[in-house]
Parts: C-alpha cells; sequence; structure tokens
C-alpha cells in the first residue's frame, strides 16, 4: 500500500543543512501493523511529515520515492495531495489536545474532514456519519462527545477523537505517530485494542510509531528500527 525507498529529507537552517534522513525505506502492506521504533529525535515524525508533504518551509525531499498503491506521492499535484491527506491516508498525531482546535466542538472538528472527503448529501447525514464514527471508537456517550469542547474531554477520549477524525473517511492507510505517549496504562492498552480492532475490521494498512519497544512487540506484525 505504501512504500518509502531510500528517502532523504533535509531541513536548511541559518546554522547549515541538517540531515534529518538518510536513506530510510519500508513499506506498509495492505491489512498489517507496521512498527517503526527509535528513540527520541531519530526522524520518525518526519519521515511522515516527509510522506503526506507537510514538511515546513526548511524542509525538503532530496532525493527517494514515495508510492501510495502505485502511485508516487512526491510528484502528485497539490491538489492530489489533499485528496490523499485525510481521504485515503489518515494521521493521528501525537498530542490530541494540540492537534484540536480549541474553540470548536468535537462534533464540527469530525464533521469537517467529513465534508472535505465524503460525498454526502447534507448536514444531516454527517451528523449521522460523526455519531456513527464516534460509536466506532467506543466513545462513551457520543452525542455528548460531539457537543464538548476538547478541553472538556479527557487524555483518552481526546485521543478517541483524533482516532475518529481519521477513520472518518475510511482510510486505506493510517499512520498512528506515538498515539499513547501521553496517556496512563489503562487507557493505553484500550488505545492499542482499539487499533487493532480496526487494523482487523477495515483491513488497514496501519504505520504505528513509537519509542516503547514493549508497544511494538504487543502490537506489531513487523517492525523497523531507526537510529
Amino acid at each position: 500500500m505504501l512504500r518509502v525507498e531510500n528517502l532523504v529529507t533535509r531541513f536548511h537552517t541559518y546554522d547549515g543543512v541538517v540531515r534529518a534522513l538518510e536513506g530510510v525505506s519500508f513499506e506498509v502492506r495492505e491489512g498489517e501493523i507496521f512498527g517503526l521504533v527509535g528513540e527520541t529525535g531519530c526522524g520518525k515524525s518526519v519521515t511522515t511529515y516527509s510522506t503526506l508533504r507537510l514538511l515546513p518551509s526548511t524542509g525538503r525531499v532530496h532525493s527517494g520515492r514515495i508510492t501510495f498503491a502505485g502511485e508516487s506521492l512526491l510528484d502528485a499535484s497539490e491538489s492530489r495531495m489533499r485528496e490523499v491527506r485525510g481521504g485515503e491516508i489518515a494521521m493521528i498525531f501525537q498530542d490530541p489536545l494540540s492537534a484540536l482546535n480549541p474553540v470548536m466542538r468535537v462534533g464540527d472538528q469530525i464533521a469537517e474532514s467529513v465534508w472535505l472527503h465524503d460525498d454526502l448529501p447534507d448536514a444531516e447525514a454527517v451528523a449521522a456519519r460523526v455519531e456513527e464514527v464516534l460509536g466506532e471508537v467506543r466513545m462513551p456517550d457520543p452525542v455528548g462527545a460531539m457537543r464538548a469542547f476538547p478541553h472538556e474531554l479527557s487524555g483518552g477520549m481526546q485521543q478517541r477523537v483524533m482516532i475518529a477524525i481519521a477513520l472518518a473517511c475510511d482510510p486505506k492507510v493510517l499512520i498512528a505517530d506515538e498515539p499513547t505517549t501521553a496517556l496512563d496504562v489503562t487507557t493505553q492498552a484500550s488505545i492499542l485494542q482499539l487499533i487493532r480492532d480496526i487494523q482487523r475490521d477495515y483491513q488497514t494498512g496501519v504505520l504505528f510509531i513509537t519509542h516503547d519497544f514493549g508497544v511494538v512487540a504487543e502490537i506489531a506484525d513487523r517492525v523497523a528500527v531507526m537510529q
């Protein structure tokens, strides 16, 4: 589904060139959980930002290939990338409270993704889809959660909202960037089980990024280690 070959990404700063990635290669197959594990600062998140072309202005992919279902993402137009992001490749970011908009209700934030990528006829159908996807991620009281602001939810519920946004448009590949880092052990276990169930039920390819070998041993089908 998703293949990265000899990826080289560098940041051009006032202090010189930072060599963030030097020859990263891996592939995520349909219906598997692929673990990308490594210490803090090794380039795990930069790999995902390069894949989705979300690098800041100082970052550039110098060489390599990134293909999704045979299509080159590095050669795709920006309009095509807007279709891919969220619609076909979705991402769960590290810190849900930072990633969520603090002044928008949860339901509106999920609906935004649905409006962008799903061909639903009206607001009523979108709201029904939002409630449905919150149920899929086992959110207690989906209707109440839709009306809540992010700060009114616990850390585990915020992470479920992030997963709901990612799942809203039935992506083929799900990128989970350290989704359990700030959670307690019990909540972490429930989020891992949820991701495992999503992978099994929808045959979604999952790129699971973490620095925790214990989590990788529990959830991943295959593993690559970054240094």
